[in-house]
């Protein structure tokens, strides 16, 4: 199973300029604060203690829904190359 490591998530900026954003714990907070469901706050818990996240379609859409739901565009872009969404 793919993984990938949210706290070192690659963001271009304005003149191309790359870089890494520990990205984890400011979705975790998000989804916990926000979330409805056990297995979501779940996954904001794990994620929030490890940053690495196996890529199940499970994960894929809690991560993209709420990074679509509640980070700018250039966080969104970032996330979509590396989930391959």
């Amino acid at each position: 199973m793919k993984t990938i490591d949210l706290s070192k998530l690659q963001i271009e900026m304005l003149g191309n300029e790359v870089i890494e954003h520990n990205f984890a714990k400011e979705l975790a907070q998000v989804i916990f604060n926000n979330t409805q469901q056990i297995s979501e706050h779940a996954f904001a818990m794990a994620l929030y203690n490890n940053p690495v996240v196996e890529l199940t379609e499970e994960n894929k859409q809690i991560i993209n829904t709420y990074t679509q739901q509640h980070f700018k565009a250039f966080v969104q872009i970032a996330i979509n190359k590396a989930i391959e969404v």
